[in-house]
Protein backbone atom coordinates (compact mmCIF):
# COMPACT_ATOMS: atom_id res chain seq x y z
CA UNK A 1 0.00 0.00 0.00
CA UNK A 2 3.05 2.46 1.04
CA UNK A 3 4.65 1.71 -2.25
CA UNK A 4 1.03 2.07 -4.65
CA UNK A 5 0.46 5.31 -2.69
CA UNK A 6 4.19 6.79 -3.74
CA UNK A 7 3.46 6.22 -7.01
CA UNK A 8 0.12 7.90 -7.23
CA UNK A 9 1.42 10.88 -5.40
CA UNK A 10 4.65 10.90 -6.65
CA UNK A 11 5.90 14.71 -6.13
CA UNK A 12 8.55 14.18 -9.46
CA UNK A 13 5.46 13.25 -11.47
CA UNK A 14 3.00 14.96 -13.78
CA UNK A 15 -0.33 12.79 -11.86
CA UNK A 16 1.24 13.05 -8.41
CA UNK A 17 1.28 17.27 -8.63
CA UNK A 18 -2.77 16.45 -10.12
CA UNK A 19 -3.72 14.00 -7.39
CA UNK A 20 -2.07 15.58 -4.57
CA UNK A 21 -3.71 18.61 -5.84
CA UNK A 22 -7.50 16.54 -5.95
CA UNK A 23 -7.13 14.82 -2.91
CA UNK A 24 -5.49 16.88 -0.84
CA UNK A 25 -7.74 19.73 -2.05
CA UNK A 26 -8.02 20.85 1.55
CA UNK A 27 -4.95 21.98 2.95
CA UNK A 28 -3.78 23.58 -0.51
CA UNK A 29 -7.62 25.49 -0.58
CA UNK A 30 -6.35 26.81 3.02
CA UNK A 31 -3.18 27.66 2.26
CA UNK A 32 -3.91 29.55 -0.63
CA UNK A 33 -7.15 31.36 0.06
CA UNK A 34 -4.92 32.70 3.49
CA UNK A 35 -2.17 33.71 1.77
CA UNK A 36 -4.11 35.62 -0.57
CA UNK A 37 -5.97 37.13 2.25
CA UNK A 38 -2.88 38.03 4.23
CA UNK A 39 -0.11 39.41 1.80
CA UNK A 40 -2.15 42.67 2.27
CA UNK A 41 -2.46 43.10 6.12
CA UNK A 42 -0.28 45.90 7.62
CA UNK A 43 3.01 45.07 9.22
CA UNK A 44 1.93 45.42 12.49
CA UNK A 45 -0.97 42.80 12.18
CA UNK A 46 2.23 40.16 10.73
CA UNK A 47 4.20 40.28 13.16
CA UNK A 48 0.79 39.78 15.57
CA UNK A 49 0.08 36.45 13.49
CA UNK A 50 3.86 35.24 13.22
CA UNK A 51 4.13 35.41 17.25
CA UNK A 52 0.44 33.79 17.72
CA UNK A 53 2.39 31.09 15.03
CA UNK A 54 5.43 30.81 17.10
CA UNK A 55 3.79 31.03 20.93
CA UNK A 56 1.92 27.80 19.28
CA UNK A 57 4.45 25.90 17.67
CA UNK A 58 6.83 26.03 21.14
CA UNK A 59 4.18 24.64 23.15
CA UNK A 60 3.34 22.20 20.51
CA UNK A 61 7.03 21.43 20.80
CA UNK A 62 6.93 20.89 24.48
CA UNK A 63 4.01 18.83 24.89
CA UNK A 64 4.88 16.58 21.98
CA UNK A 65 8.60 16.66 21.01
CA UNK A 66 11.21 14.40 22.87
CA UNK A 67 13.72 16.93 21.61
CA UNK A 68 12.27 20.28 22.78
CA UNK A 69 10.98 18.72 25.94
CA UNK A 70 14.25 17.70 27.26
CA UNK A 71 16.02 21.40 25.52
CA UNK A 72 13.42 23.51 27.89
CA UNK A 73 13.75 21.12 31.14
CA UNK A 74 18.28 21.60 31.07
CA UNK A 75 17.07 25.20 30.21
CA UNK A 76 14.57 25.61 33.73
CA UNK A 77 11.73 26.80 31.47
CA UNK A 78 8.37 26.56 29.62
CA UNK A 79 6.64 28.02 26.79
CA UNK A 80 5.37 30.40 29.65
CA UNK A 81 8.61 32.12 29.97
CA UNK A 82 9.29 33.25 26.69
CA UNK A 83 6.95 36.37 26.15
CA UNK A 84 9.11 38.83 23.65
CA UNK A 85 11.35 37.60 20.65
CA UNK A 86 14.25 38.93 22.71
CA UNK A 87 13.56 35.89 24.64
CA UNK A 88 12.90 33.77 21.93
CA UNK A 89 16.30 34.75 20.04
CA UNK A 90 18.00 33.20 23.63
CA UNK A 91 16.72 29.37 22.63
CA UNK A 92 20.02 27.69 21.25
CA UNK A 93 19.74 27.22 17.00
CA UNK A 94 19.41 23.53 15.50
CA UNK A 95 22.32 23.06 13.35
CA UNK A 96 22.08 20.15 10.81
CA UNK A 97 24.46 17.80 12.97
CA UNK A 98 21.70 18.31 15.48
CA UNK A 99 18.97 17.01 13.26
CA UNK A 100 20.95 14.09 12.02
CA UNK A 101 21.96 13.15 16.16
CA UNK A 102 18.74 13.49 17.49
CA UNK A 103 15.87 12.33 14.32
CA UNK A 104 13.83 10.18 16.08
CA UNK A 105 13.42 12.49 19.63
CA UNK A 106 12.03 15.00 17.01
CA UNK A 107 9.49 14.08 16.13
CA UNK A 108 6.30 14.53 17.48
CA UNK A 109 4.39 12.10 19.19
CA UNK A 110 0.92 13.66 18.35
CA UNK A 111 0.96 12.31 14.63
CA UNK A 112 -0.13 9.04 13.39
CA UNK A 113 2.15 6.66 12.06
CA UNK A 114 0.40 6.72 8.96
CA UNK A 115 0.76 11.13 8.93
CA UNK A 116 4.87 10.56 8.68
CA UNK A 117 6.74 10.60 4.66
CA UNK A 118 10.41 10.60 4.46
CA UNK A 119 12.01 12.85 2.70
CA UNK A 120 15.69 13.67 2.35
CA UNK A 121 18.13 17.13 1.22
CA UNK A 122 20.33 17.13 -1.63
CA UNK A 123 23.59 17.34 0.28
CA UNK A 124 25.13 20.24 -1.43
CA UNK A 125 26.07 21.74 1.92
CA UNK A 126 27.82 18.35 3.03
CA UNK A 127 25.19 17.12 4.79
CA UNK A 128 22.09 14.66 3.54
CA UNK A 129 19.08 15.05 5.86
CA UNK A 130 16.47 12.40 6.11
CA UNK A 131 13.24 13.36 8.08
CA UNK A 132 9.72 12.84 7.82
CA UNK A 133 6.78 15.35 6.38
CA UNK A 134 3.55 15.02 6.62
CA UNK A 135 2.36 12.90 3.98
CA UNK A 136 0.64 14.39 1.30
CA UNK A 137 -0.28 17.73 3.02
CA UNK A 138 3.04 19.67 3.16
CA UNK A 139 3.13 19.55 -0.69
CA UNK A 140 -0.03 20.46 -0.97
CA UNK A 141 0.26 23.54 0.80
CA UNK A 142 3.79 23.94 -1.08
CA UNK A 143 1.86 23.43 -3.99
CA UNK A 144 -0.53 26.39 -2.77
CA UNK A 145 2.42 29.24 -2.73
CA UNK A 146 4.06 28.19 -6.48
CA UNK A 147 0.67 28.36 -7.39
CA UNK A 148 0.80 32.25 -5.68
CA UNK A 149 4.34 32.88 -7.17
CA UNK A 150 3.37 31.87 -10.28
CA UNK A 151 0.63 34.04 -10.32
CA UNK A 152 2.79 37.22 -9.30
CA UNK A 153 4.72 36.42 -12.99
CA UNK A 154 1.19 36.63 -14.71
CA UNK A 155 1.37 32.81 -14.76
CA UNK A 156 -0.70 29.80 -13.84
CA UNK A 157 0.20 26.38 -12.81
CA UNK A 158 -2.08 24.99 -15.54
CA UNK A 159 0.17 27.13 -18.54
CA UNK A 160 2.29 25.66 -20.87
CA UNK A 161 5.59 25.71 -19.50
CA UNK A 162 9.04 24.10 -19.70
CA UNK A 163 10.89 22.63 -16.32
CA UNK A 164 14.16 22.26 -16.00
CA UNK A 165 15.76 20.09 -12.95
CA UNK A 166 17.98 16.97 -12.60
CA UNK A 167 16.14 14.12 -14.05
CA UNK A 168 17.68 10.97 -15.35
CA UNK A 169 15.17 10.70 -18.48
CA UNK A 170 16.29 13.41 -21.37
CA UNK A 171 13.05 14.81 -21.27
CA UNK A 172 9.29 13.80 -20.63
CA UNK A 173 5.97 15.24 -21.04
CA UNK A 174 3.32 15.81 -18.68
CA UNK A 175 -0.28 16.42 -19.85
CA UNK A 176 -1.39 17.37 -16.12
CA UNK A 177 0.05 20.38 -16.30
CA UNK A 178 1.50 20.95 -19.37
CA UNK A 179 4.56 20.74 -19.28
CA UNK A 180 7.72 19.43 -20.97
CA UNK A 181 10.76 18.41 -18.39
CA UNK A 182 13.84 18.64 -18.92
CA UNK A 183 16.97 17.17 -17.25
CA UNK A 184 19.68 19.09 -16.43
CA UNK A 185 21.70 15.76 -16.69
CA UNK A 186 21.72 15.84 -20.19
CA UNK A 187 22.01 19.05 -21.79
CA UNK A 188 24.97 18.40 -24.03
CA UNK A 189 25.50 19.34 -27.78
CA UNK A 190 23.83 16.26 -28.74
CA UNK A 191 20.35 16.90 -27.04
CA UNK A 192 20.08 20.68 -26.73
CA UNK A 193 18.81 20.69 -30.64
CA UNK A 194 16.06 18.11 -29.54
CA UNK A 195 15.04 20.24 -26.76
CA UNK A 196 14.50 22.94 -28.32
CA UNK A 197 12.64 21.44 -31.28
CA UNK A 198 10.58 19.88 -28.29
CA UNK A 199 10.38 23.92 -26.51
CA UNK A 200 9.11 25.42 -29.87
CA UNK A 201 6.61 22.56 -30.24
CA UNK A 202 5.15 23.25 -26.78
CA UNK A 203 4.98 26.94 -27.23
CA UNK A 204 5.33 27.99 -23.05
CA UNK A 205 4.29 30.31 -21.56
CA UNK A 206 7.34 30.36 -18.78
CA UNK A 207 10.30 28.29 -18.11
CA UNK A 208 10.87 27.26 -14.22
CA UNK A 209 14.01 25.68 -13.02
CA UNK A 210 17.90 25.63 -11.89
CA UNK A 211 18.79 29.36 -13.19
CA UNK A 212 22.14 27.56 -14.36
CA UNK A 213 20.73 25.02 -16.02
CA UNK A 214 17.88 28.01 -17.83
CA UNK A 215 21.00 30.42 -18.82
CA UNK A 216 23.10 27.49 -20.68
CA UNK A 217 19.83 26.89 -22.86
CA UNK A 218 19.40 30.42 -23.55
CA UNK A 219 23.61 30.60 -24.23
CA UNK A 220 23.08 27.53 -26.68
CA UNK A 221 20.15 29.69 -28.09
CA UNK A 222 21.72 32.47 -28.80
CA UNK A 223 25.54 31.47 -30.33
CA UNK A 224 22.72 29.86 -32.92
CA UNK A 225 20.61 32.71 -33.39
CA UNK A 226 17.63 30.78 -31.84
CA UNK A 227 14.67 32.81 -31.05
CA UNK A 228 11.92 31.93 -28.87
CA UNK A 229 8.39 34.18 -28.53
CA UNK A 230 5.57 34.23 -26.30
CA UNK A 231 7.51 33.60 -23.00
CA UNK A 232 5.94 35.64 -20.06
CA UNK A 233 8.28 35.05 -17.12
CA UNK A 234 10.87 32.77 -16.01
CA UNK A 235 11.21 31.51 -12.50
CA UNK A 236 14.36 30.13 -10.95
CA UNK A 237 14.88 28.07 -8.03
CA UNK A 238 17.09 25.47 -6.38
CA UNK A 239 20.37 27.21 -6.84
CA UNK A 240 21.23 30.95 -6.41
CA UNK A 241 19.88 33.58 -8.95
CA UNK A 242 23.39 35.76 -9.74
CA UNK A 243 22.54 39.55 -11.00
CA UNK A 244 24.54 38.52 -14.18
CA UNK A 245 21.90 35.31 -15.08
CA UNK A 246 19.13 37.43 -14.62
CA UNK A 247 20.72 40.64 -16.72
CA UNK A 248 21.19 37.86 -19.26
CA UNK A 249 18.13 35.99 -19.93
CA UNK A 250 15.71 39.20 -19.13
CA UNK A 251 17.52 41.05 -22.28
CA UNK A 252 17.90 38.00 -24.09
CA UNK A 253 14.30 35.80 -23.41
CA UNK A 254 12.69 39.30 -23.40
CA UNK A 255 10.75 38.01 -19.97
CA UNK A 256 11.24 38.68 -16.36
CA UNK A 257 12.88 36.94 -14.26
CA UNK A 258 11.87 35.71 -10.95
CA UNK A 259 13.92 34.15 -8.01
CA UNK A 260 12.69 31.99 -5.41
CA UNK A 261 14.18 31.06 -2.34
CA UNK A 262 13.62 28.20 0.16
CA UNK A 263 14.53 24.24 1.08
CA UNK A 264 13.09 21.11 1.94
CA UNK A 265 13.28 21.59 5.64
CA UNK A 266 9.73 23.54 4.70
CA UNK A 267 11.48 26.89 7.74
CA UNK A 268 11.70 29.28 4.76
CA UNK A 269 10.09 30.49 1.28
CA UNK A 270 10.74 33.68 0.00
CA UNK A 271 10.40 35.14 -4.00
CA UNK A 272 10.41 38.18 -5.79
CA UNK A 273 7.44 39.92 -6.90
CA UNK A 274 5.97 42.13 -9.58
CA UNK A 275 7.85 45.17 -9.18
CA UNK A 276 11.38 44.60 -7.62
CA UNK A 277 13.94 41.97 -7.24
CA UNK A 278 13.89 41.47 -3.62
CA UNK A 279 12.88 38.34 -2.05
CA UNK A 280 9.80 38.90 0.03
CA UNK A 281 9.56 36.53 2.89
CA UNK A 282 6.19 34.61 3.13
CA UNK A 283 5.75 35.50 7.07
CA UNK A 284 2.85 32.58 6.99
CA UNK A 285 5.14 30.42 6.20
CA UNK A 286 8.00 30.79 8.87
CA UNK A 287 9.77 33.08 10.91
CA UNK A 288 13.21 34.53 9.59
CA UNK A 289 16.43 35.62 11.23
CA UNK A 290 19.47 36.58 9.95
CA UNK A 291 22.27 36.36 12.59
CA UNK A 292 26.14 37.22 12.29
CA UNK A 293 29.17 35.66 13.16
CA UNK A 294 28.57 36.14 17.00
CA UNK A 295 24.87 34.63 16.60
CA UNK A 296 23.64 38.17 17.09
CA UNK A 297 20.56 39.74 14.98
CA UNK A 298 21.42 41.84 12.05
CA UNK A 299 18.88 44.99 11.50
CA UNK A 300 21.04 47.26 9.70
CA UNK A 301 19.91 47.58 6.08
CA UNK A 302 22.44 46.27 3.49
CA UNK A 303 24.24 44.27 6.09
CA UNK A 304 24.27 40.05 5.87
CA UNK A 305 24.13 36.99 7.81
CA UNK A 306 23.05 33.66 8.04
CA UNK A 307 19.53 32.98 7.75
CA UNK A 308 17.86 31.33 10.74
CA UNK A 309 14.20 29.98 10.25
CA UNK A 310 11.49 28.57 12.27
CA UNK A 311 8.78 26.72 9.84
CA UNK A 312 5.01 27.30 10.66
CA UNK A 313 4.60 24.18 8.96
CA UNK A 314 6.62 21.70 10.14
CA UNK A 315 4.81 20.20 13.65
CA UNK A 316 5.34 16.82 12.57
CA UNK A 317 8.98 17.39 12.94
CA UNK A 318 9.27 20.94 14.24
CA UNK A 319 12.28 23.10 12.98
CA UNK A 320 12.84 25.78 15.86
CA UNK A 321 15.97 28.36 15.17
CA UNK A 322 17.37 26.09 12.44
CA UNK A 323 20.87 27.36 10.70
CA UNK A 324 20.21 26.86 7.19
CA UNK A 325 23.81 27.66 6.27
CA UNK A 326 22.64 30.09 3.26
CA UNK A 327 23.66 33.57 3.46
CA UNK A 328 21.21 36.77 2.96
CA UNK A 329 21.36 40.42 2.85
CA UNK A 330 18.93 42.25 5.04
CA UNK A 331 16.44 45.19 3.56
CA UNK A 332 14.17 47.49 5.71
CA UNK A 333 13.14 48.40 2.40
CA UNK A 334 9.64 48.94 1.43
CA UNK A 335 8.68 47.35 -1.37
CA UNK A 336 6.58 49.28 -4.30
CA UNK A 337 4.10 45.90 -4.81
CA UNK A 338 2.56 47.05 -1.29
CA UNK A 339 3.31 44.02 0.61
CA UNK A 340 4.49 44.42 3.72
CA UNK A 341 6.41 41.22 3.86
CA UNK A 342 10.18 40.89 5.90
CA UNK A 343 12.78 41.28 2.25
CA UNK A 344 15.81 40.17 1.35
CA UNK A 345 17.76 42.73 -0.58
CA UNK A 346 19.70 39.06 -2.17
CA UNK A 347 20.56 35.84 -1.32
CA UNK A 348 24.09 35.44 -1.51
CA UNK A 349 24.19 31.29 -1.85
CA UNK A 350 25.27 29.40 0.64
CA UNK A 351 28.10 29.13 3.33
CA UNK A 352 30.23 26.95 1.14
CA UNK A 353 29.74 29.51 -1.64
CA UNK A 354 32.67 31.48 -0.31
CA UNK A 355 36.37 30.96 -1.08
CA UNK A 356 39.01 32.20 1.43
CA UNK A 357 42.03 33.93 0.45
CA UNK A 358 46.08 33.91 1.46
CA UNK A 359 44.97 35.61 4.87
CA UNK A 360 42.19 33.43 5.55
CA UNK A 361 39.48 36.22 4.76
CA UNK A 362 36.22 34.76 3.40
CA UNK A 363 35.59 36.31 -0.50
CA UNK A 364 32.00 36.08 -1.54
CA UNK A 365 31.34 34.38 -5.15
CA UNK A 366 29.03 36.57 -6.14
CA UNK A 367 31.17 39.02 -8.03
CA UNK A 368 33.69 36.96 -8.91
CA UNK A 369 31.41 34.91 -10.91
CA UNK A 370 30.54 37.45 -13.26
CA UNK A 371 33.60 38.69 -13.64
CA UNK A 372 34.88 35.28 -14.88
CA UNK A 373 31.36 35.14 -17.49
CA UNK A 374 32.51 38.62 -18.79
CA UNK A 375 36.21 37.35 -19.48
CA UNK A 376 35.43 34.65 -22.12
CA UNK A 377 32.37 33.93 -24.40
CA UNK A 378 34.40 30.74 -25.58
CA UNK A 379 33.54 28.84 -22.41
CA UNK A 380 30.56 26.37 -22.59
CA UNK A 381 30.84 25.68 -19.03
CA UNK A 382 33.20 26.92 -15.89
CA UNK A 383 33.33 25.66 -12.16
CA UNK A 384 35.70 27.11 -9.58
CA UNK A 385 37.69 24.39 -7.28
CA UNK A 386 39.47 25.01 -3.95
CA UNK A 387 41.03 22.89 -1.55
CA UNK A 388 43.97 25.50 -0.33
CA UNK A 389 43.55 29.08 1.19
CA UNK A 390 44.57 31.09 -1.22
CA UNK A 391 44.46 28.80 -4.35
CA UNK A 392 41.57 28.44 -6.69
CA UNK A 393 41.31 25.91 -10.05
CA UNK A 394 39.10 26.88 -12.97
CA UNK A 395 37.64 23.84 -14.56
CA UNK A 396 36.48 25.39 -17.90
CA UNK A 397 34.64 23.43 -20.85
CA UNK A 398 36.45 24.80 -23.79
CA UNK A 399 33.97 26.39 -27.16
CA UNK A 400 35.68 26.06 -30.63
CA UNK A 401 37.71 29.49 -30.57
CA UNK A 402 38.63 29.25 -27.38
CA UNK A 403 42.57 30.78 -27.20
CA UNK A 404 45.80 32.11 -25.40
CA UNK A 405 43.61 35.45 -25.65
CA UNK A 406 40.56 33.85 -22.96
CA UNK A 407 43.30 32.92 -21.14
CA UNK A 408 45.05 36.23 -20.78
CA UNK A 409 42.07 38.27 -19.84
CA UNK A 410 40.92 35.94 -17.26
CA UNK A 411 44.06 35.80 -15.66
CA UNK A 412 43.83 39.31 -15.89
CA UNK A 413 40.42 40.22 -14.68
CA UNK A 414 40.92 37.89 -11.74
CA UNK A 415 44.02 39.16 -10.64
CA UNK A 416 42.80 42.91 -11.18
CA UNK A 417 39.64 41.84 -8.68
CA UNK A 418 41.39 39.81 -6.11
CA UNK A 419 44.82 41.07 -6.44
CA UNK A 420 47.46 38.83 -4.88
CA UNK A 421 45.34 36.91 -2.40
CA UNK A 422 44.86 34.23 -4.82
CA UNK A 423 46.54 32.37 -7.07
CA UNK A 424 44.72 30.78 -10.36
CA UNK A 425 45.69 27.59 -12.30
CA UNK A 426 43.24 26.56 -14.99
CA UNK A 427 41.87 23.23 -16.06
CA UNK A 428 40.23 21.75 -18.99
CA UNK A 429 37.79 19.41 -18.91
CA UNK A 430 35.07 17.67 -21.40
CA UNK A 431 31.97 18.35 -19.28
CA UNK A 432 31.47 20.20 -15.32
CA UNK A 433 29.61 17.01 -12.69
CA UNK A 434 26.29 18.06 -11.58
CA UNK A 435 24.91 17.01 -8.03
CA UNK A 436 22.99 14.27 -7.34
CA UNK A 437 19.79 16.47 -7.85
CA UNK A 438 20.97 17.43 -10.74
CA UNK A 439 22.08 21.14 -9.81
CA UNK A 440 25.06 22.72 -10.65
CA UNK A 441 27.50 23.93 -8.65
CA UNK A 442 29.87 27.14 -9.55
CA UNK A 443 32.20 26.70 -6.65
CA UNK A 444 33.19 23.33 -5.36
CA UNK A 445 34.69 23.78 -2.02
CA UNK A 446 36.95 21.79 0.39
CA UNK A 447 37.99 23.64 2.90
CA UNK A 448 35.98 24.85 6.34
CA UNK A 449 34.11 27.59 5.63
CA UNK A 450 32.15 27.71 8.55
CA UNK A 451 34.94 27.47 10.79
CA UNK A 452 36.25 30.84 9.15
CA UNK A 453 32.74 32.88 8.80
Amino acid sequence: MQKLWEYLFNEDTGHGVALTTLFYNAPYKKTYDFVKHSEWWTAEQTQSYQWQQLTHLLQHAYEHVPYYKKLFKTKGITPNDIRSLQDFQQLPVLTKEAVQEHANELKATNYPAHSFQETNTGGSTGFSLRFPVEKGVWYAKHLAYITILLERGGCHAMDKSVQIIGREKPWENRLLPRTLVLSSYSMTDQNLPIYLQKIKRLQPHYFIGYPSAITLLATYMKHHSIELKGLKSIFCYGETLYEWQREFLEAFLHCRVHGQYGHREQCVLAGTCEKSNFYHIFPDYGFVELIDREGQPVTKDGESGEIVATGFHTGIFPFIRYKTGDIATYSTHQCACGRHYPLFRSVEGRVQDFMISKTSRPVPLMGVLQLISKSSPNMKEYQLYQDREGEIILHIVKKEGFSDDDVFRIRENIKKRLGDEFSLSLQYMDSIPRTGRGKYQFLVQKLPIKNLL
